[in-house]
């Protein structure tokens, strides 16, 4: 039977069946776009910023945002903003503080001011600076931390992560660890929108440890993305091409004498090692297995155009994603984290190329390096740790103390507190090492590191004198 005209018309005008999710939250819906479900955020609202909402309010996260004017704009559309910190959630406000935390976010504040992490040990902050009329000189940040938005939820992310390392415990901070992730993504968005501020320390340190983070929990193509957000966010600051750092053209030394050199060549000075140093294994990682070319990142990639920065990063490709940032859970080693985590470091102080850069993301980088010279250094007086390869970490360790500009006499302070700490280091291995020249000094930085026409020996001289000279 041959089927009529109508019939086949009415069939054509009949839509498909296709299944489709009842229970994707409301910026999908909104959008007309497959949500993945994930909770507490999908991973469209996570990446975005967008302030994603489930009809089921049992949710984790609803305890968080209950009573929230839910966004309905994806913040990368049009003029609308983010919903401001202040506006996201109900709060109490905590006790001292200009910011209202949201109750569940309570107990990693908490942590944050009160303890910090040495490699992955606990440490009491002498004293509670959040309530002190007179805080301790290792305080400082959270005095900056509670001074804007950025370097609050930059300083929880940071808090989370190191909370992992040292517990293993990455369900605790979870929920938190996720608030403070798209609070950060919205406030870097929110000053996107105004060039005026987005040149504000604030937002580049927000930029900055949302990179850090992302590498340390292995999320290459998030990490590349922050990397190359943070070049554009310099081209803005300073349309002029600054001169490198000696931090920076240190980690710019390392990579060269590194990538030029068999692998086997540069393992082989800490083949004895018993105990693992995250910041030479982040030197090789840098060196021959980028995420980008720090050469290019330090303006020598033979690229002859005036092509701006960021521009020439968003047409590289990073290496394959290798994992999903949105949970901290399982972390790899510890070890293989901190790595990377340093490594991040690496890419960050060569792209904003000044001498000084901000002490707030600085001074994490600083602790870690610190930490590892601490974990080796007992096995270096036995030897059962490269004495060279331990003299060179500390007369690099005392070069980023050099890069930190300080806001205040309580970060000069700390500052020099550190520095002193990394010049005693110096004047240790300098005499396990009987290094009473500096020419006795290059000599043993020359076993892992250093080229005869490096343009920062003098300042390297100095750091060694000053270390060494006045004993």
């Amino acid at each position: 039977m041959v089927e009529s005209a109508a019939a086949i018309l009415q069939r054509q005008r009949q839509r498909k069946f296709h299944r489709r999710s009842r229970n994707g939250c409301f910026i999908c819906k909104k959008k007309h776009i497959r949500c993945d479900e994930r909770k507490p955020l999908c991973t469209y609202c996570l990446r975005h910023g967008g302030d994603c909402g489930y009809p089921d309010l049992d949710s984790a996260i609803t305890d968080i945002r209950r009573g929230s004017v839910h966004s309905s704009e994806d913040p990368r559309e049009d003029d609308e903003l983010c919903l401001p910190l202040q506006d996201a959630a109900p709060r109490d406000t905590f006790f001292g503080s200009g910011f209202d935390v949201p109750r569940k976010c309570r107990p990693l504040f908490q942590l944050f001011i009160t303890t910090k992490y040495s490699y992955t040990n606990p440490v009491p902050r002498e004293s509670n600076s959040f309530v002190s009329s007179e805080p301790d000189t290792r305080s400082y940040r959270v005095h900056r931390a509670l001074s804007n938005p950025g370097f609050l939820h930059g300083a929880l992310l940071m808090t989370t992560l190191q909370w992992a390392w040292s517990t293993g415990d990455e369900e605790s901070f979870s929920i938190p660890y996720l608030y403070h992730k798209l609070q950060a993504i919205r406030y870097v968005n929110e000053q996107l929108a105004n060039p005026g501020s987005v040149v504000d320390d604030g937002t580049i340190a927000a930029v900055a440890i949302l990179a850090i983070v992302e590498n340390a929990l292995g999320s290459i193509e998030a990490t590349a993305s922050h990397l190359c957000g943070l070049a554009k966010i310099k081209e803005i600051q300073d349309r002029n091409e600054a001169p490198l750092g000696l931090l920076q053209r240190m980690i710019l030394m390392a990579a060269r004498c590194i990538a030029g050199q068999p692998v086997w060549n540069i393992l082989d000075i800490g083949r004895t090692d018993s105990v693992h140093q995250s910041m030479v294994v982040s030197l090789l990682r840098v060196a021959l297995r980028p995420i980008y070319s720090v050469f290019t990142l330090g303006g020598s990639n033979d690229n002859d155009s005036a092509e701006p920065l960021s521009e020439i990063l968003a047409k590289k490709s990073p290496h394959p994603q290798a994992g999903d940032s949105n949970v901290i859970a399982p972390l790899r080693s510890v070890d293989c984290s901190r790595s990377h985590f340093i490594s991040c470091h690496f890419y960050l102080y060569v792209i904003l190329r000044e001498n000084t850069v901000d002490s707030f993301v600085l001074n994490w980088f600083i602790e870690q390096l610190l930490a590892d010279v601490e974990r080796t250094e007992e096995d270096m007086y036995k030897e059962q740790y490269s004495q060279s390869l331990w003299f060179w970490t500390v007369m690099f360790g005392a070069c980023a103390t050099t890069a930190a500009r300080a806001t205040s006499a309580l970060e000069i302070e700390q500052m020099q507190s550190m520095r002193n700490e990394y010049l005693r280091k110096i004047d240790i291995a300098s005499q396990v090492l009987r290094i009473n020249t500096w020419e006795g000094a290059k000599a043993q930085l020359r076993l892992f590191a250093w080229e005869d026409d490096f343009n920062g020996e003098l300042e390297l001289k100095a750091l060694w004198e000053e270390a060494c000279m006045g004993r």
